[in-house]
């Protein structure tokens, strides 16, 4: 069991230095591929399962657009909405979402989004 809590740990670890690094994150999370919160740094307002859920999916299918449409692999995804964004991008056997605010810095948090799925790709 402390092992398990080890890692979870670390993982919330890791999302507050990615929110600390990035200031237009307003929230993150670590998602299995079957939609389940691994772990969560996501607003108190946020639906965290919808959120876990809808990111699955949208991983699910750009994966598959990804390969019919271009033969190739997913790396991210940016869900650009009217109230801020939503980055995916795969980490291994785990999803890493962030929530932006309105008009965020793209490149940086892809930057550090990349790292961040780096790290949580060694743990899983």
């Amino acid at each position: 069991m402390g092992l398990i809590m080890s890692k979870i740990d670390e993982v919330k670890k890791i999302l507050m230095e990615l929110e600390e690094k990035v200031t237009d994150v307003k929230g993150s999370a670590v998602i299995r591929t079957n939609g389940l919160i691994i772990a969560s740094a996501l607003p108190s307002e946020a639906n965290e399962r919808m959120i876990a859920a809808m990111s699955a999916a949208l991983l699910g299918t750009s994966k598959r657009a990804a390969e019919a449409l271009f033969q190739g692999t997913f790396a991210s995804l940016n869900l650009e909405l009217d109230k801020g964004n939503m980055f995916l991008m795969g980490a291994g056997r785990v999803i890493l979402v962030a929530l932006t605010k309105k008009e965020p810095n793209i490149g940086l948090i892809t930057l550090e989004m990349e790292d961040t799925s780096k790290k949580l790709a060694e743990l899983f």
